[in-house]
């Protein structure tokens, strides 16, 4: 009776471990966003699950705080960009996304309440400025199921935008960033058309006097500030590039503009035009917001007026 006794405890004992379950990732998924919306950060959930990079894998099961096993989407950080309609071949013509969007049923997500996100809280980078092995195919990315808001929203899982580059002369980031964006637009300038405007005592570049001058030549271009990595990649979905002020590889130096062109969350990186580094240079999205804890992070996203 007492060995009878002890096997059904056993078997209850193992029962409850193999229900435990932690969350386990999705496509499109990157520790960065997986922190967010769970209210940690990077640190916390490497260490939490041992891990020794911040690359996830389809299927990898993430142990939260709090045992959460399944996540609600972050808030609206600003345009959705494409919208998944029911049925075939249904996009809004605002976004650069081609091709039919799959028809999905209702997800039934955690009652979990959404937390604010926290930011990293280091600010020594992960990989830094790097050259990425592939770049998203700019004709057709792929819709996925949404991670900025409620309702049937979606956003591609990657996007790159035809903008230009100019490798910049010294201290000239600022005008080379506006015309690598309005050569976007079909606009054949060069950092010099506009290094007067711009910098007109030789100093620094203000992001105020960008916004001005690119309204001033027809464009849409809001200075934005307290800016996500999400807000960035809705802009970049709906079509529009984005010029942001960062520290260019290491915090806490060198002040510089860069035009961000394009991301992709399979490889969880944004890619950039830089007037200094290269036409295509990326930073995984942690490195990128580290870089960006500057002056309020500021955006400016481009489209025509």
């Amino acid at each position: 009776m007492r060995a009878r006794s002890l096997l059904a405890a056993l078997t209850l004992t193992l029962g409850g471990l193999a229900g435990a379950a932690g969350y386990t990732v999705q496509t499109g998924d990157t520790l960065y966003n997986v922190a967010r919306r769970s209210g940690s950060t990077v640190e916390a959930l490497m260490a939490l699950n041992r891990l020794s990079t911040s690359t996830l894998q389809l299927g990898q099961v993430l142990t939260l705080p709090g045992g959460v096993s399944a996540l609600p989407p972050l808030p609206p950080a600003g345009s959705v960009g494409t919208v998944a309609q029911p049925g075939p071949a249904a996009v809004q013509p605002a976004a650069q996304v081609l091709g039919p969007a799959p028809q999905t049923a209702p997800v039934v997500l955690s009652a979990t309440p959404i937390r604010a996100p926290q930011r990293p809280t280091s600010t020594r980078l992960e990989r830094g400025l790097f050259t990425p092995s592939r770049l998203p195919v700019a004709a057709g990315p792929t819709l996925r199921a949404a991670s900025t808001g409620g309702g049937f929203g979606a956003r591609p899982q990657s996007v790159y935008l035809q903008v230009g580059y100019e490798a910049q002369t010294f201290n000239n980031c600022g005008p080379a960033s506006v015309a690598s964006v309005m050569r976007a637009f079909g606009k054949q300038v060069s950092q010099r058309d506009y290094q007067q405007v711009l910098r007109p005592t030789g100093g620094y570049t203000q992001t105020r006097d960008v916004s001005d001058l690119l309204v001033r030549q027809g464009f849409r271009a809001p200075l934005r500030r307290s800016g996500t990595v999400e807000a960035i990649k809705d802009e970049l979905a709906a079509g529009h590039p984005v010029i942001v002020l960062q520290y260019h590889s290491v915090y806490g130096k060198t002040p510089h503009f860069r035009v961000v062109r394009g991301y992709d969350e399979t490889q969880g990186i944004l890619i950039m035009s830089d007037s200094i580094s290269g036409p295509n240079v990326a930073l995984t999205e942690r490195d990128f917001d580290v870089l960006w804890d500057m002056q309020g992070r500021q955006y400016i996203p481009v489209s025509r007026g």
